[in-house]
């Protein structure tokens, strides 16, 4: 009698701690849920940047193609900014900002240009 007592005791630990085992590993195998860039259809504005008139297009929700006055072009990630919204180049030196109608364009002299929406 005292036998089977202690065999149930150890057939019951070993069903909880098996239970609570199969429990952690269910939650663990969820799969993550990563966010891809969402397709838009493509947006395409010029604006009129001193004597030189640049066209922006927005394949992506995070992501700008400038192309300036001579047909360079310059695919830009979206950035932090405090208001309106802001591109930049891998290395940070070609930036594209615009709030509104009003933007900014620094190229690749370094050179920061205002310029406006047509």
């Amino acid at each position: 009698m005292k036998a089977l007592k202690k065999s149930m005791l150890i057939l019951s630990v070993m069903t909880v701690i098996g239970g609570l085992g199969f429990s952690a590993t269910a939650k663990n195998t969820r799969k993550r849920v990563v966010k891809k860039p969402v397709m838009k259809k493509v947006v395409t504005e010029s604006y009129t940047c001193g004597a030189d008139t640049i066209k922006v297009s927005y394949p992506t929700t995070k992501t700008a193609r400038v192309v300036d006055g001579s047909g360079k072009v310059y695919n830009l990630r979206s950035a932090t900014s405090a208001s309106g919204a802001r591109y930049t180049s891998k290395g940070g030196n070609i930036e594209f900002f615009t709030s509104g109608h009003d933007a900014l364009f620094t190229g690749p002299s370094g050179i920061e240009t205002s310029c406006v929406k047509k």
